[in-house]
């Protein structure tokens, strides 16, 4: 009896191990979301202002808040 429950688990698992991959593909598909335009302004922004910042050497947090409310007050 121990024989066969044995055989039993070893087959699911053999059979089960190709498929866990293509699951957790299907699960990461369905959480993976599209920015809203917000997001995806801020993420421009950020790139921008790394050129800026070399570009003018500027550092702080206040010329970052300065240029981050310009660059999203812009349209696009």
């Amino acid at each position: 009896m121990l024989k066969y429950l044995s055989a039993a688990v070893i087959a699911c698992a053999l059979i089960a191990i190709p498929a866990a991959p293509s699951f957790a593909q299907a699960a990461a598909e369905k959480t993976e979301k599209k920015m809203t335009p917000q997001q995806q302004k801020m993420t421009d922004c950020a790139g921008k202002w790394g050129d800026y910042k070399k570009e003018k050497n500027v550092k702080g947090q206040a010329e970052y808040r300065k240029f981050m409310s310009g660059c999203l007050k812009e349209k696009a």
